[in-house]
């Protein structure tokens, strides 16, 4: 009896040893930051380049500051749901006062006349790039907007040019046949299978901000990372473009045609 006794307890010490190190194993494991500085910033339906440039600059951040970024891609349904229970530090979306980036847009449309588009044109036309460097490319002329009857764009620009229609694969539609033009970025017409000319659009209506918005200290020295001179020139390494910066001059012909006109 005395021996079942001693081995009853001693089976329930140990179950009770494990118990407790289990449960302080489990809270640690759920609060795995909770001594760490940590900056959440949401990110809302981004084009995967300016979600490249984030993550890209997420980790300098914690690189320079010890300060670990927590990025989110969120929808803008998760973003109004959530109202202010559980605000993020840094939100990063398309509407608000703080641009940290930009996205850029020429008017493109199929142009016959040339050959195959080039993945590094030496025109804003689209000439296969030769051994020998030519002149100093120029943009096409603006064509006159009633020659097309849908002009294909991405949302937010519709109104950007006459007969513009909204499509959230303008590029895909347009390689489909299911408008006269588009307004592309650069990359998104170097991937077209036909050959395209590029007009600029006026000043400012090609370009898409990407703003920033603060909701603590935190998040406002992220903010403020993204604003530095660096942060700002790694733009270019994704094709966007700095609201405070020139970053394609003498470099891309056709990106120095949109930087220009925004």
């Amino acid at each position: 009896m005395r021996r079942n006794i001693i081995t009853f307890a001693a089976l329930l010490l140990t179950a009770g040893l494990v118990y407790v190190g289990f449960m302080y194993a489990k809270n640690s494991a759920g609060t795995p930051s909770a001594n760490l500085p940590l900056v959440r910033v949401w990110a809302a339906e981004q084009e995967p380049s300016v979600w490249a440039w984030l993550r890209r600059q997420a980790k300098q951040y914690e690189k320079e500051t010890g300060i670990r970024v927590y990025l989110r891609a969120v929808s803008g349904d998760m973003i109004r749901e959530s109202g202010d229970a559980f605000p993020p530090d840094a939100l990063i979306t398309g509407n608000g006062s703080r641009a940290v980036a930009m996205l850029g847009y020429a008017l493109f449309f199929r142009d016959d006349a040339q050959r195959t588009p080039d993945i590094h044109p030496t025109s804003l036309l689209f000439f296969q790039s030769s051994p020998t460097p030519g002149p100093s490319p120029t943009p096409a002329p603006t064509p006159d907007a009633a020659r097309f009857s849908v002009v294909l764009t991405p949302l937010g620009l519709e109104s950007a040019v006459p007969g513009g229609a909204a499509s959230p694969h303008a590029a895909q539609d347009f390689a489909a046949g299911k408008g006269d033009a588009a307004l592309l970025t650069a990359d998104e017409a170097m991937r077209l299978p036909f050959p395209v000319s590029a007009s600029p659009l006026a000043k400012g209506e090609g370009s898409l901000p990407i703003f920033g918005s603060a909701g603590t200290d935190g998040g406002e020295a992220f903010l403020n990372f993204l604003c530095t001179e660096p942060a700002q020139k790694s733009l270019r390494d994704h094709g966007l473009y700095s609201p405070f910066l020139l970053l394609y001059r003498g470099a891309d012909p056709l990106r120095e045609m949109i930087e220009n006109s925004l």
